[in-house]
């Protein structure tokens, strides 16, 4: 059995308030975009086994994936093996829910693999507690809305679709870092994800929609990694309608119209080069 896993930006991400347990309550806007890992999964004999073609993704019993199993197994009491392998396209630590993804790639595949014990209720429980975004991708749609920790889920009923330039610098980030500096700055109680979400169910215009841009962390990571300044600007000039960080970055991606993303594409790749690191991708809704 094999996955697919794909990535996410966040077009809206509002920081409300710390919350007990540690974590932030937020309000996001999810869009799952064209960038995709792949995940195998098939039953093995004597022992779980977890591999992965990227190095910098842990493996152990105390990896994400293998983390997700034992959830799995607990919850449903399958004592089965399993024989996974992940090849990595989304980079690692970069904003765009990879791991995430992949986790709930991994859900699903297990369920399917032993017989769909688990609802899809059920299945979004075990990914809140594993990870805040993995709802978001166990849900199956193209645009969401997240609350909570980003773990509460309403789904966008929309027909648009968003060409984006995605540029990941060769480097990455921690999200519980940012999010801890997030803390001291003041967090707004302005509610603007409606004006996005209106965009979306009745415009269906990306300019529109670029124009609603918002992500409260952008600023902590653009102090810390002041290259990123570059990047914002470099899209802006290849004709990007808005730029914005993902998530707690360090990626950052454009809104194009159809045409003018082929030539930014170009641009791009000529300013940040690959043998330096940089990953560009175009990429669209899906």
């Amino acid at each position: 059995m094999i996955l697919t896993a794909p990535a996410k930006v966040n077009l809206y991400l509002r920081v409300i308030s710390r919350r007990e347990d540690g974590y932030h309550e937020i309000e996001t806007l999810f869009e799952r975009v064209s960038l995709f890992d792949r995940v195998s999964i098939e039953p093995a004999e004597d022992r779980t086994i977890i591999s992965c073609d990227d190095e910098k993704v842990p493996t152990d019993g105390d990896s994400l994936m293998a983390r997700t199993v034992d959830a799995f197994r607990d919850r449903t009491g399958e004592k089965g093996h399993f024989r996974i392998g992940l090849e990595k396209n989304i980079p690692v630590s970069a904003g765009l829910g990879g791991g995430s993804s992949d986790a709930a790639a991994l859900l699903k595949g297990l369920n399917e693999l032993t017989g769909s014990p688990l609802e899809d209720n059920s299945l979004r429980d075990i990914g809140a507690v594993l990870g805040a975004d993995i709802p978001f991708f166990l849900s199956d749609c193209s645009f969401a809305l997240g609350t909570g920790r980003g773990d509460v889920i309403s789904v966008v009923d929309t027909e648009t679709s968003i060409r984006h330039i995605i540029v990941t610098p060769p480097f990455g980030v921690s999200t519980k870092d940012i999010y801890d500096k997030a803390s001291a700055f003041d967090l707004t109680e302005e509610r603007g994800v409606d004006r996005i979400i209106t965009a979306f169910l009745k415009e269906n215009d990306a300019k529109n929609i670029a124009e609603n841009l918002r992500n409260d962390l952008q600023q902590i990571v653009l102090r810390d990694f002041p290259v990123l300044e570059e990047v914002i600007s470099e899209l802006r000039e290849a004709g990007a309608q808005g730029v914005l960080l993902s998530g707690s970055g360090p990626t950052v991606f454009g809104i194009f119209g159809r045409t003018e993303a082929i030539q930014a594409e170009k641009l791009i790749r000529q300013a940040f080069r690959a043998e330096e690191g940089w990953r560009i991708f175009a990429a669209k809704t899906c």
